[in-house]
């Protein structure tokens, strides 16, 4: 009686077949169910017959998913495929509206994506630097230079803290700028204010700890804060920023307060100087921290940059954030806070349980750009290119306040919000849109009414600008009548 010679083996789809071409077919089959359990195999002198290669790499892929546990092999018996391998069967297909266990945090956490950047760049999603204008054959210069002269350290393990370089060129930047007079040692960097905040939250907050936030407010902020554990007070904001007054009793026990004062995210408002002024008392008095977000501190167009809340602090409570990101171009994915120095090497701790450290070259090359006056020059150029595209919006916007459409006076940033009372009316405008057009609403804490549209014009150019602005013009008319 003629002995059977095992199961037809997968195929190799290669015009050379090698070892791991047999070994990964083998595997996928295993894992697939397509050699079941119990399943006899062909001899290796047999496979490596159908697979015209030698025995001898056909010994080794067996010896190989024998060990690993795929295969059992005898003497005299043959080679099976081994029982445990049913544990490995593929996974059922998930039935029409069944839906995974993610934990209610992370459902609400992934929810939101108003923090999440737009794949095409079109009216009104772009509030990220404008690439266009950047001097790239400078920096690209500037890079090799770095890479040269960081030689092998450039493919190490980086300070967590970030590069002495860079450090000592953030301070001077800080306070030629935005006024900042700190150490090198007290600046820390991040790869984004987001990572930044997140984990300030995770160093400054047990969970149950109370954060005063603005209302609206960053979602990313609220996020890193609720990532946390922390609970939420919310304060609404007006045209003079946040109200301190409001939660004052509540806000007593709160441990953190999170505010945007130069120009106010989402808003636009500038904070008074009589409400920072009773912010930094309440810090002071209940010894609680302001972490204060200047996330585009160098773009104000009509006089100088509004005055930092942390220069301003007499006690230390304020920790300063902010970022390169949109003074550069995005995937820069450099940042930084500036604290007391007695929380710097936590901090550092921290940030190396997050992702480690920021490359170096990367660092490097931004402190040679620092250094050498050519982001002074970049951030006057695009100051001139940014507050020119607002200027076009305002003025192409203007129709709109015939309608009751209000946006604030504050020139700054690479947003504007475009506010209406009747909220029902914004959303029929956003509805009757092919424009992309964020909802004041998503970036609320409470119910309220009024409404508004979120309108990010950085990376738009001039042609895209005007035809969005002529198409929210004529869709707010047409909805208005």
């Amino acid at each position: 009686m003629r002995r059977p010679q095992g199961a037809l083996l997968p195929p190799v789809s290669s015009a050379r077949v090698r070892r791991g071409d047999v070994y990964r077919a083998l595997r996928a089959a295993l894992l697939d169910g397509t050699l079941p359990p119990g399943e006899r195999l062909p001899s290796t002198r047999q496979a490596a017959t159908d697979y015209r290669v030698s025995r001898g790499m056909l010994e080794e892929v067996f010896a190989q998913l024998t060990e690993e546990g795929f295969f059992e092999r005898a003497v005299g018996r043959g080679t099976y495929v081994a029982p445990t391998v049913s544990r490995l069967s593929p996974p059922a297909k998930a039935k029409a509206g069944q839906r995974h266990s993610a934990s209610r945090r992370g459902q609400r956490v992934a929810a939101n994506a108003t923090c999440r950047e737009p794949d095409v760049t079109r009216p009104f999603n772009a509030g990220t630097a404008d690439t266009s204008e950047f001097p790239w054959k400078i920096w690209q210069r500037l890079q090799v230079r770095a890479m040269r002269e960081l030689g092998q350290a450039a493919l190490n393990f980086a300070d967590p803290r970030g590069l002495p370089q860079l450090r000592e060129a953030m301070a001077r930047y800080l306070a030629q700028l935005r006024g900042i007079r700190c150490a090198s040692g007290q600046v820390i960097v991040f790869n984004s204010a987001q990572q930044a905040l997140h984990a300030l939250a995770v160093l400054l907050l047990d969970r149950g700890n109370a954060v005063w936030i603005e209302d609206p407010c960053y979602p990313g902020a609220r996020a890193a804060f609720e990532l946390a554990g922390a609970e939420i007070l919310a304060s609404p904001v007006d045209d003079k920023g946040l109200r301190v007054d409001i939660h004052a009793p509540r806000s007593a026990r709160a441990r953190l307060a999170y505010v945007t004062p130069s120009h106010q995210y989402p808003t636009g408002v500038a904070m008074t100087l009589e409400r920072r002024i009773a912010l930094l008392d309440w810090a002071g008095r209940n010894h609680s921290w302001v972490v204060e977000d200047d996330y585009d501190g160098e773009f104000r167009y009509e006089g100088q940059a509004l005055t930092a809340l942390y220069s301003l602090d007499t006690q230390a409570r304020v920790l300063y954030v902010g970022t390169l990101n949109k003074a550069m171009f995005p995937s820069l994915r450099l940042a930084y806070a500036v604290v007391p120095e007695e929380l710097v090497e936590p901090l550092a701790n921290i940030r190396t349980q997050l992702d480690g450290f920021t490359a170096a070259a990367s660092q490097f090359g931004m402190a040679l750009f620092m250094d050498e006056g050519h982001f002074s020059s970049h951030l006057r150029r695009m100051r001139l290119v940014y507050g020119a595209k607002r200027t076009m919006l305002v003025e192409g916007l203007a129709p709109l306040a015939a309608l009751g459409w209000t946006w604030p006076r504050n020139a700054a940033g690479m947003h504007l919000l475009v506010r209406h009372g009747r909220g029902d009316y914004v959303r029929a405008v956003a509805a009757a849109s092919s424009l992309e057009l964020a909802l004041l609403s998503s970036y609320r804490v409470a119910r309220t009414s009024g409404e508004g549209l979120f309108l990010r014009f950085g990376a738009l150019d001039a042609a895209s600008l005007r035809a969005g602005t002529e198409e929210l013009v004529s869709t707010a008319k047409q909805i208005k009548e």
